[in-house]
């Protein structure tokens, strides 16, 4: 181990280890804390290093004070669990004295820039000549073992990395990182590892178009494909991922297909080009990239990736893509296999709640949208989509109450000021209902489905004056005449019945049949009571329409006088 002012962390990195291994050296890079004294007494063997920027340099005087046949590496901020340990004692044993095999542990690290990434890095190799770190920063043993023509093996053995929760702290190591690899690329300027981790610590404090130069020295470099595969087809993923978080998303598709052509059937690949292709609005093809990608594993390797956050995104996005294809049993199922994958599972949550509520399965629908909000998830939207489902099933206090919690985090919901307004004028609560609309209006005057509601309710209030206004504003919005003279009801009601006719010819039937039952409203008539009834049937809301009708005739009183519907209307009914 190499550390510096980590008396509160080497504990529980040593004393989890300590039953595993024969000896214990650590070296001190300068510590203020009591670090040395605290090694000494967990039984390590404590040596000064001066720090000079060069993590290989402080690696490599542990090794050379290391007198086992094989080494294990540990940073202080990395934990070991029991389970883990047990595996360490089995590999113990099949060690050979030979020493011609290095061991690849699964490094879990859970970062505020990259998620919770997995990846393997060489934590046991032999102790023979040659076995040294390179590099100042990122240091690596495999490229000297693999010159000593050491054999790697993965292994399942996790090591937890915990040392990077705060981006802060992040942010200000890459900073550091940035400048030792600046300096060794001034001297060695061809080492294309070296171009590598500058491109990765540069993407991570969001300078991308500096990274990309980066990986474009590497992709360049031809004999990188025959020589290490594995090494060109990662650049080659974190270039076009660079250039996608620009959204220079052309770029990224022209790096995807060039691979593409040379590692098909690679599952990481056809995952990441289907994320692009979504990303830049291509559905058909992202399906087809996506759907590759279910054919092969998303395995843990050299490369740091997060695979539950991996495995999330492969069903979620499928499940959009099958949902802008119009196929929605798939999507749908798409959505339900991603749930409880990762923590963004919310966003599945909130599709499922959408699609349930497009398809007025509004008790599912409520059931996704708690589950949002018991996870913390909550937004104004939700509440929106939560105070509609419950407004649809009756639920009239539990509406308001989610519709009021929408309006209180964002009062310029225009959805929710509206279906609050619809629940109020339902239960005869006119002001507040009018308030409702009116806000909504201010916000955008274009609403034609608020000034139909206010019409109704300035109908109701007996306020004339408001109710042309609303009227004009809709011919007005509808490009219909308005240069007439109102002398009856009768004439403001052939106004509504001539709006409910050009939103029908606009493909706006819930708007249409709103105006035809305001028509019906100020002036009940047979012609407009036959139309109310043929869209009502068209729209599968007859009984609605049906008491919608009964009441405006309680109003007028007229319950027995109205003129009966014609056969084919009965007939509708």
């Amino acid at each position: 181990m190499i550390v510096k002012n980590e008396a509160e962390n080497l504990g529980p990195c040593i004393q989890a280890v300590k039953p595993v291994v024969d000896e214990i050296i650590v070296v001190d890079t300068g510590s203020t804390d009591g670090t040395r004294e605290v090694a000494r007494r967990l039984g390590a063997k404590v040596y000064d290093f001066p720090w000079r920027d060069d993590f290989s340099a402080a690696r490599n005087e542990s090794i050379k004070h290391a007198t086992g046949d094989y080494i294990l590496w540990l940073d202080a901020d990395d934990r070991v669990d029991e389970s883990e340990v047990q595996k360490i004692k089995l590999l113990k044993r099949m060690l050979s004295l030979e020493k011609r095999q290095a061991y690849y542990f699964v490094v879990n690290s859970p970062s505020p820039v990259d998620g919770e990434t997995s990846f393997l890095q060489m934590r046991v190799f032999p102790n023979i000549p040659g076995a040294v770190f390179e590099g100042r920063i990122h240091e690596h043993i495999f490229q000297a073992l693999a010159r000593q023509g050491i054999k790697f093996v993965n292994t399942d053995i996790a090591i937890r990395h915990t040392g990077y929760h705060d981006a802060a702290v992040v942010y200000r190591k890459s900073e550091r990182n940035l400048r030792i690899i600046e300096e060794e690329l001034k001297s060695d300027p061809g080492n294309l590892l070296l171009h590598y981790n500058a491109a990765r610590t540069l993407a991570g404090i969001n300078r991308q178009a500096e990274a990309i130069i980066h990986m474009k020295r590497i992709m360049e470099n031809e004999k990188i494909k025959e020589e290490d595969a594995q090494f060109f087809l990662v650049t080659g993923l974190l270039l076009g991922k660079y250039y996608a978080e620009l959204r220079s998303y052309d770029e990224a598709i022209s790096v995807f297909k060039g691979l593409s052509r040379d590692f098909e059937g690679n599952g990481l690949l056809h995952f990441c080009f289907g994320q692009i292709l979504f990303s830049a609005g291509d559905c058909r093809r992202s399906l087809e990239e996506l759907e590759k990608s279910l054919h092969s594993p998303l395995e843990v390797s050299l490369f740091p990736i997060d695979i539950k956050h991996l495995q999330y995104y492969r069903y979620y996005t499928l499940g959009q893509c099958y949902l802008e294809t119009g196929q929605k049993e798939l999507a749908k199922e798409m959505f339900l296999k991603s749930l409880d994958l990762h923590r963004d599972h919310y966003k599945s949550l909130e599709a499922l709640g959408l699609m349930s509520l497009r398809n007025q399965q509004y008790k599912e629908a409520i059931g996704y949208y708690k589950r949002v909000v018991q996870e913390g998830r909550e937004s104004d939207q939700i509440y929106t989509n939560l105070g509609l489902a419950s407004y649809k099933l009756g639920l009239s206090d539990e509406a308001e109450k989610a519709l009021l919690k929408a309006l209180e985090m964002n009062p310029k919901r225009i959805e929710a000021l509206t279906n609050l307004g619809h629940l109020y004028q339902k239960r005869k609560e006119h002001l507040k209902a009018m308030n409702s609309f009116v806000e909504a209006l201010d916000l955008n005057p274009s609403l034609k489905d608020a000034r139909l509601a206010l019409s109704d309710i300035y109908f109701h209030l007996y306020d004339l004056e408001h109710l042309v206004q609303q009227c004009d504003a809709l011919l007005n919005q509808l490009d219909l005449p308005r240069d007439m003279t109102l002398n009856s009801f009768e004439d403001l009601s052939s106004l509504y019945l001539s709006i409910g006719e050009a939103l029908s010819l606009n493909g706006q039937e819930d708007l249409s049949l709103m105006a035809f039952h305001l028509s019906f409203l100020i002036s009940p008539s047979e012609g407009v009571l036959e139309k109310i009834v043929s869209k009502a049937t068209d729209l599968k809301t007859l009984g609605d329409a049906l008491g919608e009708i009964e009441e405006a005739l309680e109003f007028h009183g007229q319950r027995s006088q109205i003129i009966s519907p014609s056969p084919s209307a009965q007939d509708s009914q």
